[in-house]
């Protein structure tokens, strides 16, 4: 039966009939069908603008299945100091025309090691060398291979575009032949494309002159000494280059770092300078050069320390296990190497919580093995907790308060058992997740940061696909804060992000993808692409069929519906629901999160706010008549009725905004329940919303066998 046939049986309609006999004759609505004319004859005038202007439709029409990105301030990029040394300097000049004013052609392509900055060169060329009223556009390759098709095209814009994902940026000869022809139509367009590619993923193509590309190769880094001064004098602290300067070359050497690792090493000086005088009680401002006489000797020491990579020192911790524990520089026994462990994770806590960590993480290794490392009696036989301590290099205090001071000696001592202990991996990778490294069971950012540095160090997410699996299963909480890192990282995101279309779907890992999305989602400078990547994330997990998924998206939509961008996102979600077909777990909780919208008194889906493209009647019939979505939309019914019962325009614009809602048979048991859930909403002195919603959808001849509640509240 129809959903527009009212509640058994029918009632006459409220409206007046047209005049006339009874019934209005159909066919006095019917027109005569228009003889079809044939072709008009067709005059051009001007054939250019016809081109022109069929150029512009065919590139409206393409927009929506477009690559997008993040629009870049082009003086903020100028602002940005960067090191155009050695090869830097040379593949600059390689990329511009001979004059040295505009890229040499209108899609260039620079194939570099990965970590070697050419992103960082590509958008600093854009900046200088196009025109101040060109858009500059950092593009996401949110593809499964490379396609020209998706690459935009508009007027007056400088893209960026990196192709670094093993699995999805591999660069074909079928592509580079199809970029021909983009090429010569960003020339048309006054625009440029520039693709920096991973030297592995780029093979040995061969661009002919002719092709409308130009190709350069970036074959090392910027010096690293200049790129660590250069982001220093970034981060507000040139003060600290004198310390760079007079560090003690045969113990700190910057020699082989790539751009990455330089940026890193910057930022390890800063923390170093914070950390000192957070222990000092002292300031020393940074803002300015200081003079070689005035440099702090403590801090100098200490940046020497941080510049370190203490191989050698770790190379002696870590050696061969001696008899007998004799001294600093002697081997660390076991239990002492998990001690060093939990303090390089944690940095500082009590001494039980210390010891508790270190001693969780002897236990992951020693699992399956026949006994204990060390029994109750040996232990107690060697050196106390405080002298094992300090022993490692910690300070413990008056209230035995661990303090191990040095961030950057700790994540050294993490990479280096990382990359010198393969077998190490998976149970150190299983404490950390666990949280008895010492995070309370929380993602601590200790923890996270840990886990990061390790897990994205290879530039893949091998690892990270270990953490979603059932034997290393990690907090949901744990897992997010990781992959929020992940999505953002340079290098790793693109793979991150099909990773997590991947869990989408599957029950265990979903929880941890949504908080993901809701994650991204929330961030204040997140962007149009990675909005639209973390929607079809959420997408796919409310469409996978789990119940325990759709409320986590719901959950999550529900935010969304709080700001004005997340209200767009839903309601393109909704429209792509209505009007694609596709399965409808998305689409009804995009719908059910437009519900709770804030609104006065009058539910902003029945307001005039609303886009004309969302179907509100279908919808709500649709959702009153599925079991699954029937109880929630009955809430937020209720919701929208008590809201506006205080206000008669608000209430009465509602109840006949909802009526037609009501009105047929496939939802009479949820038009019963809702009467029920406002037995108890007043909307006058002596009548309640049940009331009124019952008087005018129920027939009279069937009120005497169906009875209602009609107590006032």
């Amino acid at each position: 039966m129809s959903d527009d046939r009212p509640l058994l049986p029918p009632r006459p309609s409220d409206e007046p009939e047209l005049p006339g006999s009874g019934r209005t004759n159909p066919a006095a609505f019917v027109l005569p069908p228009l003889p079809e004319p044939g072709p008009a004859p067709i005059t051009v005038n001007n054939p250019d603008l016809v081109v022109n202007h069929a150029d512009k439709i065919i590139n409206e029409t393409r927009k929506h299945d477009i690559l997008d990105g993040a629009t870049l301030h082009r003086h903020r990029i100028k602002q940005e100091l960067i090191v155009r040394e050695g090869g830097w300097a040379e593949t600059w000049r390689q990329a511009l025309d001979p004059e040295g004013v505009r890229p040499r052609q209108h899609v260039l392509i620079i194939v570099a090691p990965r970590s070697f900055g050419s992103t960082t060169l590509a958008l600093h060329l854009l900046a200088r060398h196009t025109d101040e009223d060109s858009d500059i556009v950092k593009l996401d390759a949110d593809w499964n291979t490379p396609k020209v098709g998706r690459l935009p095209a508009e007027e007056r814009h400088a893209y960026q575009l990196d192709l670094k994902d093993p699995d999805r940026d591999r660069v074909s000869a079928d592509f580079l032949t199809m970029l021909e022809s983009h090429a010569q139509l960003l020339e048309k367009l006054g625009s440029y494309l520039v693709l920096n590619v991973a030297k592995d993923l780029w093979g040995d193509h061969y661009v002919s002159v002719q092709s409308g590309i130009h190709v350069v190769h970036l074959n090392e880094p910027p010096p690293a000494q200049s790129v660590v001064e250069a982001r220093l004098r970034a981060r507000e602290a040139p003060g600290l280059i004198p310390y760079l300067e007079s560090a003690d070359k045969s113990k700190a050497s910057l020699t082989g770092l790539d751009a990455v690792e330089a940026v890193r090493t910057a930022d390890s000086i800063v923390l170093t300078w914070q950390e000192y005088e957070r222990l000092t009680g002292s300031s020393f401002p940074m803002a300015v050069a200081s003079s070689w006489s005035a440099l702090e000797a403590g801090l100098a020491a200490r940046i020497t320390s941080a510049l370190s990579d203490w191989r050698d020192k770790l190379d002696t911790l870590f050696g061969e296990t001696a008899p007998m524990h004799s001294g600093k520089d002697a081997s660390l026994p076991l239990e002492d190497r998990c001690l060093l462990l939990a303090l390089a994770v944690h940095q500082s806590a009590s001494m039980p919580e210390v010891a508790k960590a270190a001693r969780d993480l002897q236990e992951r290794i020693n699992a399956g093995a026949s006994g204990f490392a060390s029994t109750t009696s040996a232990a107690f036989a060697g050196r106390g907790l405080r002298r094992r301590l300090v022993d490692v290099g910690a300070g413990v205090g008056t209230h035995d308060e661990v303090a191990f001071d040095q961030p950057g000696y700790g994540r050294a001592v993490l990479t280096y058992v990382w990359d010198n202990y393969e077998v190490m991996r998976d149970p150190l990778l299983k404490w950390l997740a666990s949280g008895d490294s010492g995070s309370g069971g929380e993602a601590g950012k200790h923890v996270v940061d840990a886990i990061a540095a390790l897990t994205l160090r290879h530039g893949n997410v091998d690892h990270l696909v270990r953490l979603g699996s059932p034997t290393h299963r990690a907090k949901k909480e744990l897992l997010s804060a990781l992959l929020v890192q992940a999505v953002q990282d340079e290098h790793i995101g693109r793979q991150a992000w099909g990773l997590l279309y991947t869990w989408a779907s599957v029950k265990e890992n979903a929880a941890a993808v949504v908080a993901t999305c809701r994650e991204v989602l929330n961030a204040p400078d997140v962007t149009s692409s990675r909005a639209r990547m973390a929607m079809v994330r959420l997408r796919r997990a409310a469409n996978s069929g789990h119940e325990s998924s759709r409320n986590e998206v719901l959950n999550a939509f529900e935010e969304q519906a709080q700001s004005p961008a997340g209200v767009t996102r839903l309601i393109t979600e909704v429209r792509a629901w209505q009007q694609s077909g596709r399965p409808r777990g998305s689409g009804t909780a995009a719908f059910l999160a437009l519900m709770a919208v804030p609104a006065i008194t009058t539910p902003w889906l029945l307001s005039d706010e609303l886009p004309s493209e969302v179907d509100v009647k279908r919808a709500l019939q649709e959702m009153l008549g599925d079991i699954t979505t029937a109880p929630d939309t009955i809430d937020r019914l209720t919701a929208w009725i008590k809201q506006s019962a205080d206000d008669p325009a608000s209430y009465a614009r509602v109840r006949d905004g909802l009526l037609p809602v009501l009105r047929g048979q496939k939802i009479f048991k949820a038009a019963m329940s809702l009467m029920q859930a406002l037995e108890h909403v007043t909307v006058d002195k002596d009548r309640t919303a049940a009331n009124d919603y019952w008087d005018r959808l129920v027939d009279p001849r069937v009120r005497t066998v169906i009875q209602l509640n009609r107590t006032p509240a």
